[in-house]
């Protein structure tokens, strides 16, 4: 008796870490999201710099960009 509930304690500890290690569909969603935040603020980060250092010409944020 022992060692049926030994060998399903481990069954079931096993199961769990398993089903632990697979990333759901919310942790996917998330790191979508975090990669399209990222590129957003790479474009962000490259118009405060045309504003700042090239003042003549157009960024993205501007009317004048087309894409």
């Amino acid at each position: 008796m022992r060692h049926l509930v030994l060998v399903l304690a481990v069954v079931a500890v096993a199961s769990l870490m398993v089903m632990g290690c697979q990333k759901s569909a919310h942790d996917r969603f998330r790191d979508w999201t975090y990669r399209r935040v990222t590129a957003a603020d790479q474009l962000g980060i490259a118009d405060d710099a045309d504003a700042i250092f090239l003042n003549e010409r157009p960024t993205h944020l501007s009317p004048w960009y087309h894409h």
